[in-house]
């Protein structure tokens, strides 16, 4: 069942049964988030919705497993055909809902030790003011060992006519054949903290970002996500041939648990047991 808030001119509704995903977001008659298709029954495919969270990490994990203590970690390769585990647990199960008002909704997620070695709980909680969605998610190492952590929100915005700037400082290309994932210097041609036209590009690429504001420009509106300076990370995802492009605020870099760099490079996150990791992301719609 799909629940609504509603503050002023603002909309939203979340669909906590698919993933915990956004299925719209609105202001006024604008879907400032790509809308979800109408669902029937269990199924879903939280990759076609307004937006989706990404828990107890974000992006690939290269061939779907890590090495820790000397231990090999094999994941459970979850986006066929590809070979990795991609955007955590939460994405592809039910939430629940925590709570509830008129402009404002906790949705929850427990995991269970599986594949994935620790138990954990994440939350999502969506609230709405005049002209802004604020987003804040978290997530609770449940386990009695450190569990490495991260991130991130994944929303759709119509292509057409989009314009994009992202405050970046390091571009990270990956090695397809081994994962590794390492940050280089910002080339003119990868630099998006310029206004750059949205359909001329093609990209699947993951920037270190400065704090303050991704910025999305349209001939009638525009869009600001300001994130917390937890989220050190944006993945643009501008696939060809698509109406849609993603801007994805992280905590890490994919593949960090994978990395040799250090994690104030990468941001990866090790939570004690019984600790929390949260962050906000704020979107306004600007008129």
């Amino acid at each position: 069942m799909r629940i609504i808030l509603a503050k002023g001119d603002m909309l939203l509704e979340l669909d906590p049964c698919a993933g915990g995903a956004v299925s719209k977001l609105k202001h006024r008659d604008l879907d400032v988030l790509r809308p979800a298709p109408e669902r029937f029954g269990p199924a879903f495919d939280a990759l076609k919705y307004a937006s989706f969270p990404m828990v107890p990490y974000a992006g690939r994990i290269h061939e779907a497993g890590f090495r820790l203590n000397g231990t090999e970690v094999e994941l459970h390769a979850n986006l066929p055909p590809e070979p990795h585990a991609v955007h955590g647990h939460g994405w592809q199960d039910v939430w629940k809902v925590e709570a509830q008002t008129k402009t404002s909704a906790t949705l929850a997620y427990h995991h269970d030790a599986d594949a994935w070695p620790w138990s954990y709980d994440a939350r999502q909680t969506f609230k709405l003011t005049e002209g802004r969605l604020t987003v804040e998610l978290s997530v609770t190492n449940l386990s009695d060992t450190p569990m490495p952590a991260g991130l991130g929100w994944h929303p759709y915005f119509s292509r057409e006519g989009a314009t994009l700037i992202v405050p970046t400082t390091k571009v990270w290309a990956v090695d397809p054949e081994t994962g590794a994932n390492n940050p280089n210097e910002v080339k003119i041609t990868d630099d998006l903290s310029r206004a750059r036209i949205v359909e001329a590009m093609s990209l699947d690429t993951t920037f270190s970002v400065d704090p303050g504001s991704i910025e999305i420009n349209w001939p009638t509106h525009g869009v600001s996500l300001k994130y917390d300076a937890i989220f050190s990370h944006a993945t643009i995802f501008v696939p060809p041939g698509e109406d849609f492009f993603c801007t994805e605020p992280l905590t890490h870099a994919p593949n960090a648990v994978n990395s040799d760099l250090s994690d104030d490079v990468t941001g990866l996150h090790w939570l004690e047991p019984g600790q929390t990791l949260s962050g906000k992301i704020k979107l306004t719609v600007i008129h």
